[in-house]
């Protein structure tokens, strides 16, 4: 009998929405995970500035406007592409432009086209680190933050199946401890 190597869970975008809210880094920061669209193509993302989240100066603490960021350029690429790739957040850059001073808005977009060429990338046996960037705004459209997120694609390797080892029969282990059994026991 053949091993099929683990995949990661299927997830509808609707039921990782609800998932993702309640997972406690993002619960405890004040980041609410409003959309991501059935084609995988966006994700819409807000901070809720709250006692937690502020800073000394009553603003959005940077850290919380960073993990709003976080891994969901590598989650619209990674349902795109499908689970015969692997696709990993590589790299960060933020620049902070104005203060947090309300809830903070970010959409991050994973456009078809683009999947399309990483994933002809990748079929050719390239690693493909990507970078993506989107503005994190107030309400009012005020720019909060720039971010840049690297983001790593690489296809699989194509594993041959595992073959589970033979098992022993119970009879056969009975035997053997038998065996055994008698050959501590004789005299020397």
């Amino acid at each position: 009998m053949t091993r099929l190597p683990r995949s990661r869970p299927h997830y509808t975008p609707r039921r990782l929405v609800r998932l993702m809210n309640l997972w406690p880094p993002l619960l405890g920061t004040g980041i609410r995970v409003q959309e991501i669209a059935d084609d995988w193509t966006y994700a819409r993302v807000k901070l809720l500035l709250n006692r937690v989240n502020r800073n000394q100066h009553g603003t959005a603490f940077g850290g919380s406007i960073g993990a709003m960021s976080d891994a969901f350029y590598a989650i619209l690429l990674m349902h795109q592409l499908g689970k015969d790739y692997k696709v990993w957040d590589q790299a960060a850059q933020i620049e902070y432009v104005s203060p947090g001073v309300g809830t903070v808005y970010g959409t991050f977009r994973m456009p078809a086209e683009k999947v399309a060429e990483i994933r002809e990338r990748c079929d050719r046996g390239e690693k493909v680190l990507e970078w993506f960037e989107t503005d994190l705004t107030l309400r009012d459209g005020t720019v909060v933050a720039r971010i840049r997120r690297q983001v790593y694609a690489r296809r699989k390797p194509a594993s041959p199946a595992v073959a589970r080892p033979a098992r022993r029969s119970r009879r056969s282990i009975w035997s053997a401890g038998v065996v055994l059994a008698k050959v501590c026991r004789s005299p020397r």
